[in-house]
């Protein structure tokens, strides 16, 4: 299997054709992202599809000072905070349950514990859509994409310090809300 830089390259010096891979090694993470972010199956699709448009645009930008798939979070990230800044909301999660089973774990096979993770999952999206969107990005990043401090800061465009603060004080907000519902 080529590294992404590898198809990157390939894709520079006009194997237009190898994006594909790209796209496909990486949209179910990215998705996964803009899922928990916006709660919406729909818009995050959307937003899935304009990110690796705007990446494929700007591929020539990509640096390699993160990995390709924290680099397409951030492009990602940024479209859904725009569409929502668009729209004046702060979360579309309206179709949540339609879709939990998009957040289930790939090992869950049994109806019953794919049941029992979604209701889990919509409990914490609840409380996720309660809290302001930077204790939110901070916590699905870290905790539900499994992202490091350093690479959230990256992908926020903030210092690793202000991360921790954050992580720390979402953390504290999340057991709050959590306790109240």
């Amino acid at each position: 299997m080529e590294s992404d830089e590898a198809l990157i390259d390939a894709c520079l010096a006009g194997r237009s054709e190898v994006y594909a891979v790209l796209v496909q090694r990486h949209q179910q993470k990215v998705f996964n992202v803009v899922y928990r972010f916006l709660g919406n199956y729909e818009a995050s699709q959307d937003i899935s599809q304009e990110t690796f448009l705007a990446a494929y645009r700007k591929l020539a930008t990509f640096g390699g000072r993160s990995a390709f798939s924290t680099w397409l979070c951030q492009i990602a990230l940024n479209k859904a905070r725009d569409m929502l800044r668009s729209q004046g909301g702060d979360s579309l999660c309206e179709d949540w349950t339609d879709h939990a089973e998009v957040l289930a774990a790939p090992d869950a096979a049994r109806p019953d514990s794919r049941a029992e993770q979604g209701q889990l999952h919509e409990r914490i999206q609840r409380i996720l859509d309660r809290m302001p969107a930077h204790y939110r990005d901070v916590l699905i990043l870290k905790h539900l994409e499994g992202y490091g401090n350093e690479e959230i800061a990256s992908l926020l465009d903030d210092t690793v310090e202000n991360v921790k603060v954050r992580t720390f004080r979402a953390r504290r907000m999340f057991r709050k809300l959590h306790g109240e519902s």
